[in-house]
Protein backbone atom coordinates (compact mmCIF):
# COMPACT_ATOMS: atom_id res chain seq x y z
CA UNK A 1 0.00 0.00 0.00
CA UNK A 2 1.28 3.20 -0.91
CA UNK A 3 1.79 5.97 1.87
CA UNK A 4 1.05 9.75 1.33
CA UNK A 5 3.18 11.53 3.30
CA UNK A 6 1.83 14.76 3.13
CA UNK A 7 -1.54 13.16 3.97
CA UNK A 8 -0.09 11.70 7.28
CA UNK A 9 1.71 15.16 7.54
CA UNK A 10 -1.37 17.01 7.66
CA UNK A 11 -3.17 14.44 9.86
CA UNK A 12 -0.79 14.55 12.48
CA UNK A 13 -0.24 18.48 12.39
CA UNK A 14 -3.10 19.78 14.90
CA UNK A 15 -1.42 17.01 17.43
CA UNK A 16 1.76 18.02 17.04
CA UNK A 17 0.99 22.06 17.39
CA UNK A 18 -1.41 20.86 20.58
CA UNK A 19 1.72 18.74 22.09
CA UNK A 20 3.96 21.83 21.25
CA UNK A 21 1.84 24.33 22.50
CA UNK A 22 0.97 22.49 26.02
CA UNK A 23 5.22 21.99 26.33
CA UNK A 24 5.34 25.83 25.68
CA UNK A 25 2.55 26.70 27.89
CA UNK A 26 3.97 24.29 30.73
CA UNK A 27 7.58 25.77 30.52
CA UNK A 28 6.54 29.58 30.58
CA UNK A 29 4.56 28.94 33.34
CA UNK A 30 6.77 27.34 35.44
CA UNK A 31 9.69 30.08 35.16
CA UNK A 32 7.47 33.42 34.02
CA UNK A 33 4.30 32.41 36.35
CA UNK A 34 3.78 35.60 38.63
CA UNK A 35 1.90 33.73 41.10
CA UNK A 36 0.95 30.48 42.05
CA UNK A 37 -2.34 29.94 41.04
CA UNK A 38 -1.77 31.58 37.86
CA UNK A 39 0.96 28.74 37.30
CA UNK A 40 -1.69 25.77 38.57
CA UNK A 41 -4.16 27.31 36.04
CA UNK A 42 -1.63 27.43 33.12
CA UNK A 43 -0.25 24.10 34.05
CA UNK A 44 -3.55 22.62 34.15
CA UNK A 45 -4.38 24.14 30.22
CA UNK A 46 -0.83 22.75 29.52
CA UNK A 47 -1.79 19.47 30.71
CA UNK A 48 -5.06 19.58 28.86
CA UNK A 49 -3.28 20.44 25.37
CA UNK A 50 -0.95 17.42 25.99
CA UNK A 51 -3.80 14.88 27.09
CA UNK A 52 -5.99 15.80 23.88
CA UNK A 53 -3.83 13.77 21.35
CA UNK A 54 -3.79 10.69 23.25
CA UNK A 55 -7.52 11.03 23.05
CA UNK A 56 -7.99 11.82 19.81
CA UNK A 57 -5.34 8.53 18.89
CA UNK A 58 -7.26 6.32 21.78
CA UNK A 59 -10.11 7.21 19.35
CA UNK A 60 -9.17 7.08 16.35
CA UNK A 61 -8.17 3.59 17.03
CA UNK A 62 -11.06 2.35 18.67
CA UNK A 63 -13.47 3.78 16.06
CA UNK A 64 -10.81 2.02 13.36
CA UNK A 65 -10.67 -1.29 15.41
CA UNK A 66 -14.90 -1.39 15.08
CA UNK A 67 -15.29 0.07 11.87
CA UNK A 68 -12.57 -3.40 10.85
CA UNK A 69 -14.58 -5.58 12.36
CA UNK A 70 -17.95 -4.29 11.13
CA UNK A 71 -16.69 -4.49 7.56
CA UNK A 72 -15.43 -7.91 8.15
CA UNK A 73 -18.91 -8.90 8.99
CA UNK A 74 -20.40 -7.34 6.69
CA UNK A 75 -17.89 -9.40 4.31
CA UNK A 76 -19.13 -12.19 5.35
CA UNK A 77 -22.79 -11.89 5.51
CA UNK A 78 -22.61 -10.51 1.75
CA UNK A 79 -20.16 -13.38 0.70
CA UNK A 80 -22.90 -16.13 2.58
CA UNK A 81 -25.55 -14.37 0.70
CA UNK A 82 -23.43 -14.31 -2.85
CA UNK A 83 -22.81 -18.04 -2.45
CA UNK A 84 -26.45 -18.95 -1.64
CA UNK A 85 -27.26 -17.10 -4.76
CA UNK A 86 -24.67 -18.55 -7.23
CA UNK A 87 -26.08 -21.93 -5.53
CA UNK A 88 -30.20 -21.06 -6.68
CA UNK A 89 -28.57 -19.74 -10.12
CA UNK A 90 -26.49 -22.85 -10.65
CA UNK A 91 -30.02 -24.89 -9.60
CA UNK A 92 -31.90 -22.45 -12.64
CA UNK A 93 -29.45 -23.18 -15.06
CA UNK A 94 -29.92 -27.43 -14.32
CA UNK A 95 -33.22 -26.99 -14.23
CA UNK A 96 -33.78 -24.89 -17.52
CA UNK A 97 -31.22 -27.50 -19.28
CA UNK A 98 -33.29 -30.38 -17.65
CA UNK A 99 -30.02 -31.67 -15.78
CA UNK A 100 -30.87 -34.76 -13.95
CA UNK A 101 -27.92 -35.95 -12.81
CA UNK A 102 -26.84 -35.38 -9.02
CA UNK A 103 -25.60 -32.14 -8.21
CA UNK A 104 -21.72 -32.96 -7.62
CA UNK A 105 -18.34 -30.93 -7.97
CA UNK A 106 -17.71 -33.16 -11.10
CA UNK A 107 -20.86 -32.93 -12.76
CA UNK A 108 -21.01 -28.88 -12.17
CA UNK A 109 -17.42 -28.45 -13.17
CA UNK A 110 -18.31 -30.46 -16.35
CA UNK A 111 -22.06 -27.94 -16.97
CA UNK A 112 -20.17 -25.29 -16.67
CA UNK A 113 -17.95 -25.69 -19.53
CA UNK A 114 -20.61 -26.38 -21.78
CA UNK A 115 -20.37 -24.53 -25.22
CA UNK A 116 -23.28 -22.60 -27.05
CA UNK A 117 -24.28 -25.34 -29.12
CA UNK A 118 -24.64 -27.69 -26.22
CA UNK A 119 -26.78 -25.77 -24.49
CA UNK A 120 -28.96 -24.98 -27.37
CA UNK A 121 -29.62 -28.51 -27.65
CA UNK A 122 -30.85 -28.61 -23.95
CA UNK A 123 -32.44 -25.17 -22.97
CA UNK A 124 -35.80 -24.85 -21.78
CA UNK A 125 -36.79 -21.55 -20.59
CA UNK A 126 -40.46 -22.38 -18.85
CA UNK A 127 -42.38 -19.58 -16.93
CA UNK A 128 -40.92 -20.68 -13.66
CA UNK A 129 -37.47 -20.56 -14.55
CA UNK A 130 -37.93 -17.34 -15.91
CA UNK A 131 -39.97 -15.96 -12.46
CA UNK A 132 -36.65 -17.64 -10.56
CA UNK A 133 -34.32 -16.23 -12.80
CA UNK A 134 -35.95 -13.11 -11.96
CA UNK A 135 -35.76 -13.88 -8.01
CA UNK A 136 -32.21 -14.18 -8.94
CA UNK A 137 -31.31 -10.85 -10.60
CA UNK A 138 -32.89 -9.14 -8.19
CA UNK A 139 -31.30 -10.18 -4.87
CA UNK A 140 -27.83 -9.89 -7.33
CA UNK A 141 -29.18 -6.11 -7.76
CA UNK A 142 -29.81 -5.93 -3.96
CA UNK A 143 -26.38 -7.25 -3.17
CA UNK A 144 -24.54 -5.19 -5.36
CA UNK A 145 -26.54 -2.08 -4.39
CA UNK A 146 -25.32 -3.11 -0.46
CA UNK A 147 -21.80 -3.00 -1.65
CA UNK A 148 -21.81 0.29 -3.34
CA UNK A 149 -22.50 1.22 0.26
CA UNK A 150 -20.33 -0.42 2.21
CA UNK A 151 -17.57 -1.58 -0.62
CA UNK A 152 -16.40 -4.60 0.55
CA UNK A 153 -16.44 -6.35 -2.49
CA UNK A 154 -13.49 -6.33 -4.40
CA UNK A 155 -13.41 -4.28 -7.70
CA UNK A 156 -13.30 -7.57 -9.91
CA UNK A 157 -15.54 -9.33 -7.86
CA UNK A 158 -18.10 -6.33 -8.83
CA UNK A 159 -16.69 -6.17 -12.31
CA UNK A 160 -17.67 -9.82 -12.95
CA UNK A 161 -21.21 -9.93 -10.79
CA UNK A 162 -22.15 -6.75 -12.62
CA UNK A 163 -21.44 -8.76 -15.75
CA UNK A 164 -23.29 -11.64 -14.86
CA UNK A 165 -26.43 -9.41 -13.55
CA UNK A 166 -26.50 -8.07 -17.35
CA UNK A 167 -26.14 -11.40 -18.72
CA UNK A 168 -29.39 -12.58 -17.02
CA UNK A 169 -31.30 -9.38 -17.69
CA UNK A 170 -30.37 -10.73 -21.66
CA UNK A 171 -31.49 -13.57 -20.83
CA UNK A 172 -34.88 -12.93 -19.47
CA UNK A 173 -35.06 -9.91 -21.96
CA UNK A 174 -34.94 -12.27 -24.84
CA UNK A 175 -37.11 -15.24 -23.11
CA UNK A 176 -39.66 -12.47 -22.92
CA UNK A 177 -39.65 -10.75 -26.18
CA UNK A 178 -38.09 -13.00 -28.86
CA UNK A 179 -37.15 -16.45 -27.71
CA UNK A 180 -34.14 -16.79 -29.76
CA UNK A 181 -33.19 -20.22 -29.02
CA UNK A 182 -29.26 -19.62 -30.19
CA UNK A 183 -28.97 -16.49 -28.56
CA UNK A 184 -30.69 -17.90 -24.87
CA UNK A 185 -28.05 -20.31 -25.35
CA UNK A 186 -25.31 -17.97 -25.52
CA UNK A 187 -26.49 -15.87 -23.06
CA UNK A 188 -26.63 -18.89 -20.61
CA UNK A 189 -22.88 -19.60 -21.76
CA UNK A 190 -22.10 -16.14 -20.79
CA UNK A 191 -23.68 -16.45 -17.36
CA UNK A 192 -21.82 -19.93 -16.95
CA UNK A 193 -18.63 -18.08 -17.71
CA UNK A 194 -19.37 -15.43 -15.38
CA UNK A 195 -19.42 -17.61 -12.25
CA UNK A 196 -16.73 -19.26 -13.30
CA UNK A 197 -15.37 -16.21 -13.34
CA UNK A 198 -16.32 -15.20 -9.74
CA UNK A 199 -15.24 -18.58 -8.49
CA UNK A 200 -11.60 -18.69 -9.95
CA UNK A 201 -12.05 -14.59 -8.20
CA UNK A 202 -12.59 -15.89 -4.96
CA UNK A 203 -10.99 -18.78 -3.86
CA UNK A 204 -12.54 -18.90 -0.76
CA UNK A 205 -16.24 -18.84 -3.00
CA UNK A 206 -14.88 -21.55 -4.75
CA UNK A 207 -13.62 -24.07 -1.47
CA UNK A 208 -17.11 -22.53 -0.01
CA UNK A 209 -18.85 -24.04 -2.33
CA UNK A 210 -16.57 -27.18 -3.05
CA UNK A 211 -17.56 -28.00 0.85
CA UNK A 212 -20.98 -27.17 0.67
CA UNK A 213 -21.54 -29.91 -2.40
CA UNK A 214 -18.73 -32.23 -0.71
CA UNK A 215 -20.93 -32.65 2.61
CA UNK A 216 -24.07 -32.88 0.56
CA UNK A 217 -23.12 -35.93 -1.67
CA UNK A 218 -19.46 -36.89 -1.16
CA UNK A 219 -16.43 -35.09 -2.12
CA UNK A 220 -15.52 -34.23 -5.61
CA UNK A 221 -12.20 -35.06 -7.08
CA UNK A 222 -11.37 -31.87 -9.23
CA UNK A 223 -11.54 -28.48 -8.10
CA UNK A 224 -14.12 -25.58 -9.89
CA UNK A 225 -10.80 -23.61 -10.09
CA UNK A 226 -8.97 -26.29 -12.09
CA UNK A 227 -11.81 -26.61 -14.32
CA UNK A 228 -11.74 -23.49 -15.27
CA UNK A 229 -8.00 -23.15 -16.01
CA UNK A 230 -8.69 -26.07 -18.39
CA UNK A 231 -11.12 -23.95 -20.16
CA UNK A 232 -9.13 -21.41 -20.57
CA UNK A 233 -6.61 -23.77 -22.21
CA UNK A 234 -9.04 -25.04 -24.83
Amino acid sequence: MKINLRTILLKSLPYLMSIAGGIVLYTGAIDNAPNGNIRDLVINVSASLLSIPLVFLLYDYTNSRVNSQMRRHMADSIGDKLNSLMLNLITVLRESMSVRSKLTVENLNRMLMWRASEISRRIKITPSVLEKLHACHNELDGLLFHNSQSDVIGAQQVQILSSLAREITHLINENKFHKNRHLSAKYTENIMSRILDWLDSDTVAAVMLGNHLAETIGPGAVTLKDKKQEKTKK
